[in-house]
């Protein structure tokens, strides 16, 4: 245990010391967005260049490669304290989704990072490049105070957090590459506006794919024989499982409403003019709630295309799970959780009051860590917000990197030296 007083001066200097570099962390966060690392492909190695830079400008331990195959960088930097105490990392992954079929809505160059105003427009720039370069920050912060105070602090960037983990997250707990004893995740926390809540549950995934089979056959004869066009028989399998289709879930204050189900996140199905289709597929996500499992989510699927299948006329129909997306479960931190506790205290002392506990909407890397690696996670607490991910226009407040940057070093600072 660390005197408070102590702390309380080490916090205070560490804010001294970020509020003397707040130009950095949006400066960074530019170059970062001008790294491009879509996912797909997948190839880190250009923000990962970056990130290396900057750890050698401020002084920052080298960092530690972990890679499967040499495109697909993992860097883990550890920064320790004067004597030992409780390890936290802060984890921000690298890669970001593509710029895909949405290029022309973009209003900037994507790969440009555009401030206007408080926005800074870029691919990434708030899931979560943003969040990636104010932990440089934080770790510089933290180790210009590191010799007042007790514990560790790791800075760990991975890949293809965006296309399942298996190059990032899945492959660093199979390694036991990470030291600390709980993570915190740079995930964007606000839905509606900056910070407005810190996400402690993250909830799960499950996607799955259905085939519809018919009669694939010459166009013109379709009145005249008998035939089942697929695309049809996939449509009304589509509306009618949206219908029937209620999975159960145990009761959760932070879930209230239960899983979000999307229907048909992609489809497709036919040939073209001439040929009737004799095969369609309808993909479906599903973003899962603590404590749901996999055989009895799986179950009431089956009974639910089984109650809509007379609505499809004699097609038939497969259930297939990728495997990588077949089942991701849903993690949680307690609020009383030491992570949360200083969290909640850091976010008071930056933002003049602490926001609510909630739950992160997606998927993250928390499944890997908290539930294969057996490291609690804290799924959401980093700047921007979550519906500007993911499509056209992305944007990240400057605001907001400042105060990650402010809000990552006092965290860090205050469950390390284990303050009651």
């Amino acid at each position: 245990m660390v005197a408070t007083s102590g702390v309380d001066h080490a916090k205070q200097a560490s804010l001294a010391y970020l509020g003397a570099r707040e130009a950095d962390v949006v400066t960074l966060t530019e170059e970062l967005v001008a790294a491009p690392s879509p996912n797909l492909p997948g190839d880190e190695t250009a923000p990962a260049a970056v990130i290396r830079t900057w750890l050698n400008r401020y002084g920052l331990p080298e960092p530690a490669l972990w890679a499967l195959e040499p495109h697909r960088p993992n860097l883990i930097v550890r920064i320790d304290g004067a004597r030992p105490g409780p390890h936290l990392a802060l984890c921000g992954h690298l890669d970001t989704k593509p710029v895909g079929e949405a290029a022309g809505e973009w209003n900037t160059d994507p790969f440009v990072a555009t401030t206007i105003g408080d926005r800074m427009y870029g691919l990434g720039s708030t899931d979560m490049k943003g969040a990636c370069a104010a932990m440089v920050l934080a770790g510089a912060a933290f180790q210009s105070v590191a010799h007042e105070i007790a514990g560790s602090l790791s800075l760990v960037f991975t890949a293809d957090e965006e296309y399942g983990s298996k190059y990032g997250a899945h492959y660093l707990t199979q390694q036991n590459a990470i030291e600390a004893e709980t993570i915190i995740l740079g995930e964007p926390s606000g839905v509606f506006e900056d910070w407005d809540a810190i996400r402690i549950v993250s909830r799960g995934f499950s996607g799955f794919r259905i085939a519809v089979q018919g009669t694939q056959t010459h166009s013109s004869i379709s009145d005249t024989m008998p035939t089942i066009n697929a695309v049809e028989a996939m449509a009304r399998l589509m509306v009618g499982f949206r219908r029937e289709f209620q999975p159960r879930f145990p009761a959760h204050p932070l879930c209230e409403q239960g899983p979000t189900i999307n229907i048909g996140v992609r489809a497709f199905g036919g040939y073209g003019y001439g040929v009737l289709p004799g095969n369609a597929e309808f993909w479906t996500d599903v973003r899962t709630t603590p404590g749901m499992d996999f055989e009895e989510f799986k179950e009431d699927i089956e009974l639910a295309l089984a109650r809509v299948e007379p609505e499809i006329l004699g097609a038939t129909y497969e259930l297939d799970f990728p495997e990588r997306l077949r089942w991701v479960p849903a993690t949680e931190l307690l609020p009383d959780h030491p992570a949360v506790v200083a969290s909640l205290r850091a976010a008071e002392a930056v933002l003049g009051a602490a926001p609510p506990l909630a739950t992160f909407p997606g998927a993250t890397d928390a499944c890997a860590f908290h539930v294969i690696g057996n490291i609690p996670t804290l799924a959401g607490f980093g700047p921007g917000q979550l519906p500007l991910a993911h499509g056209p226009n992305e944007w990240v407040s400057v605001t907001s990197l400042k105060q990650a940057a402010k809000m990552y070093a006092l965290t860090a600072i205050d469950y390390t030296s284990n303050v009651g």
